[in-house]
């Protein structure tokens, strides 16, 4: 009994004061790198149980010229317990102090007028905000990722290790069906995984996966699996990607606590197959955040900063095959750098332009920071990427419940069906909120096509 009770102190008094893991940087990483050098705007000091880390600040340019940010810079460390983050600003005094997205109530202070403290007491992705707007400078973004569970023997023959370091694998890297790729906090990875035919392929850890060899459209996707089955992913960062970070095709697939940030136009997040969950993750990309292309897709509990290009969630400019039971739900976009007018541009958006009917949406518990442009943009519509069959294709059975929009739209959202082949009907929105007001006749928010769509709803 008295053992009993000594381990149960002892388990108590580790939980209560938590641990803390950080990593070195690759030796590529120098104030020469043109592509990820350490950061010079930013120092970031972590502190738990009176113990002062210095944790390494990244940084990286922005590869395509419209980019508003000139930079952006973050911190990536593994814990449990609590930690206090300490940040001292370089370049100017502060001004301006908050931590995004909102809803994890995470209360910042200046410790003086370059310098400010917070504490975080869970994972998560967070941005500090020192300027306000749309449009911002040099971003500090902190990952601060659950500590790693399982950490795979690198003896084991199914187990393809990266320690840290630098490690050029090349855009054709290809992973054996039943691998583990892992990639060890520190590792820096130029290159890409590509299989096909494969199943229980894994690919985790803390490192870096880069594709800033690739200018745009010039390589495949960061990671490409065709006809691939249970892939899962988890961990890992993943920054200029020529096209998408993630392509999977196939079936049951999993894929969490991604971190990915990207600039040229066609930088897609993720794109997965049927049976898919994704959920933790951080996409910083300039085009569709989440492509919601395939049946039995579950998106949950991720943080989302769009670029330019595209949109955060992306149901079709092209599907060809029905598809529905689609479930995204507690989502923070923290930010839409939305400014130019194109069709897909809009948080949630269909060009529908092939012959799928594709039903049965729900889209619940997002909160969209940061934004000016529009929430909605479901039109059904020959274009140039869809496969137009004149007489199907459509949209139905959609509910969007507790969107919440902090700020106003500068161009209303659009419902708009193609003709009486191609409707859009049966919409539900539930509990929308725009700048603090909540929305009760659709003629202040939203332009609804009353010929080709019906049974629109609002309550």
């Amino acid at each position: 009994m008295k053992n009993r009770l000594l381990f149960l102190l002892f388990f108590f008094v580790v939980s209560v004061r938590g641990q803390l893991v950080t990593y070195p940087a690759a030796p590529n990483i120098t104030e020469d790198n043109t592509f990820i050098y350490p950061s010079p705007y930013y120092k970031v000091e972590l502190i738990q149980n009176d113990k002062n880390v210095h944790d390494f600040v990244y940084c990286m340019t922005p590869m395509h010229t419209t980019n508003n940010s000139k930079s952006t810079s973050w911190v990536n460390f593994s814990f449990d317990g609590e930690v206090k983050v300490r940040v001292t600003n370089l370049v100017k005094p502060i001004d301006y102090l908050e931590v995004l997205p909102k809803s994890a109530g995470i209360a910042i202070q200046k410790e003086n007028d370059s310098v400010a403290v917070f504490t975080i007491s869970k994972p998560g992705h967070y941005s500090i905000e020192f300027e306000k707007g749309v449009f911002v400078d040099h971003p500090l973004l902190v990952f601060a990722n659950p500590l790693e569970e399982h950490i795979p023997d690198k003896d084991d023959p199914n187990v393809i290790f990266f320690e840290p370091g630098y490690h050029e694998i090349g855009d054709l890297n290809e992973v054996p069906t039943g691998k583990t790729v892992y990639i060890a906090g520190g590792a820096y990875l130029m290159g890409q995984f590509q299989a096909n035919d494969v199943s229980g392929v894994k690919i985790r850890g803390r490192g870096i996966l880069s594709g800033e060899a690739y200018e745009a459209r010039t390589k495949n996707h960061m990671v490409t699996m065709r006809n691939a089955d249970s892939i899962e992913m988890e961990g890992i960062t993943m920054i200029h990607a020529p096209r998408y970070f993630v392509a999977l095709r196939g079936r049951d697939h999993y894929l969490r606590n991604l971190k990915m940030m990207g600039w040229w136009f066609s930088t897609d997040g993720i794109s997965a197959g049927e049976n898919t969950l994704i959920e933790n993750c951080f996409f910083k990309v300039n085009d569709d955040a989440v492509k919601l292309y395939q049946e039995n897709t579950e998106v949950r509990n991720c943080v989302i900063w769009q670029l330019e290009n595209g949109a955060p969630f992306m149901i079709s400019w092209n599907g060809s095959k029905d598809f529905g039971n689609i479930h995204v739900h507690d989502i923070d976009i923290i930010r839409v750098e939305h400014h130019w007018d194109n069709e897909n541009l809009a948080v949630i958006c269909a060009i529908h332009g092939g012959k799928a009917n594709i039903s049965d949406f729900t889209i619940e518990n997002l909160r969209i920071n940061n934004s000016k442009w529009r929430i909605f943009h479901l039109v059904t519509r020959p274009n140039r990427w869809g496969k137009w069959d004149p007489y199907q294709g459509s949209l139905s059975n959609f509910t969007f419940r507790n969107i919440e929009f902090f700020g106003k739209q500068s161009i209303k959202s659009l419902i708009m069906g193609h003709d009486k082949y191609h409707p859009i009907k049966n919409i539900l929105f539930e509990n929308v909120v725009i700048d603090n007001k909540r929305q009760t006749i659709f003629k202040d928010f939203l332009i609804i096509d009353k010929t080709n769509t019906n049974n629109i709803l609002i309550r």
